[in-house]
């Protein structure tokens, strides 16, 4: 029989063993993450030119040197220096600087989709609940469907007007139903009533606009499923990416703080308060956090709300329900799936229709959705029956 210390020595190794998986597995990740965008940036899609690795690895490293050199510098210095830059790369640079974008908008708005999914899951105990339930992504429609019956065409241009709408709507919606499931549970907001109250909220707005789509024309209803399915295409400064990296790190940065406490609350309310932690503030700032970074997501890069229920899912099954460890892989996850969406999306095409980046990931979510619920009970023990 093994003596004390014999029992600590093997909870050590098994310790050391446990964060050396981990730590293969974030690896594997990272590279995997770092090869898919490195291969993004090198094949720009059908009938489009490819660039050489040698060639993205110059042109990243002129552009990073570009914006160290000209940072509170003026305009003609600035424009001096993309002189040099195109002199020495010539014009494909500047196809290589846009699609460095790209990847850099579609790989946060998958992170901090999936996070916010990861979020809701955690805090509301729920393997479904998610955050387009609670009328975020129906928020963000409306306003897009608002932009475009006011200004047509020009609402591509409009993204103050854009930012203000959809953040608006959707946060209003968002606290008018957490305010309304606290009336309707008394005492406090159950879950139950925060989904039924989602419900009835988007199929308020599914009926708005149903009616105000059958009363288009067919010119300015081809302008809002343009604008709607395809907003990843119409994000094309950097400034765009800026509110993007700022809007996303000031929502992520409390979460990554209180990852222990969200492990916590996962428990029944009681446990949680006998070691310290607040679990209803906590919940009602998951939800509103995950709330922001839905509508981040989807103000950016169009219908993409089924990465928020797929992704936690998987990465309960490959790396446990330990939320410090579900933050980092969902996020990771998140932008690897929703990158791949976006690659098959460059060379999918019917005739000259390309298929909106939504109803990929749809695609490639579903058969995911399928091999995860077969595997439910292992995922959720409390689940089995």
């Amino acid at each position: 029989m093994p003596t004390g210390l014999e029992r600590l020595e093997q909870i050590r190794a098994i310790r050391a063993a446990e964060k050396k998986k981990k730590r293969r597995q974030r690896l594997f990740v990272i590279a995997l993450l770092v090869g898919l965008s490195f291969a993004f940036l090198c094949i720009e899609g059908r009938g489009v030119a490819n660039h050489s690795p040698l060639f993205v690895i110059k042109s990243i490293g002129a552009f990073v040197r570009f914006m160290v050199q000209t940072a509170g510098q003026g305009h003609e210095a600035k424009e001096e220096a993309l002189w040099q830059i195109y002199a020495a790369l010539g014009n494909s640079y500047a196809a290589v600087v846009s699609r460095l974008q790209s990847v850099l908008l579609i790989i946060i708005c998958g992170a901090v989709l999936a996070l916010s999914g990861s979020v809701y899951q955690t805090s509301m105990r729920n393997p479904m609940a998610v955050p387009t339930m609670l009328g975020v992504s129906s928020g963000v429609q409306m306003a897009q469907m608002i932009l475009v019956l006011l200004y047509a065409e020009d609402a591509y241009n409009m993204g103050v007007q854009r930012y203000v709408l959809s953040y608006g709507i959707s946060i209003g919606v968002l606290l008018v139903i957490l305010i309304a499931a606290r009336i309707v549970g008394r005492d406090h907001a159950s879950v139950s009533d925060l989904l039924i109250l989602g419900t009835i909220v988007n199929r308020l707005f599914q009926t708005i606009m149903n009616y105000y789509q059958s009363n288009m024309d067919n010119d300015t209803l081809e302008i809002y499923q343009e604008f709607s399915q395809n907003s990843q295409d119409y994000f094309d400064s950097f400034s765009d990416l800026t509110v993007l990296i700022v809007v996303a790190a000031a929502t992520m940065v409390p979460l990554i703080l209180m990852r222990f406490s969200f492990n916590v609350v996962s428990f029944e309310d009681e446990d949680a308060h006998s070691v310290g932690v607040r679990a209803k503030f906590m919940r009602v700032y998951g939800i509103i956090a995950g709330g922001i970074l839905t509508a981040t997501a989807m103000i950016h890069a169009g219908n993409i709300g089924m990465l928020a229920t797929v992704v936690p899912l998987l990465c309960r099954y490959l790396y446990g329900a330990d939320f410090r460890d579900l933050l980092w892989m969902s996020a990771a996850w998140g932008g690897i799936i929703l990158l791949g969406a976006q690659f098959v999306r460059d060379y999918t095409y019917i005739n000259t229709y390309q298929i909106p980046l939504g109803n990929i990931v749809s695609l490639l979510a579903v058969p995911l959705l399928i091999w995860i619920i077969r595997r439910q009970q292992k995922i959720f023990p409390s689940m089995e029956r």
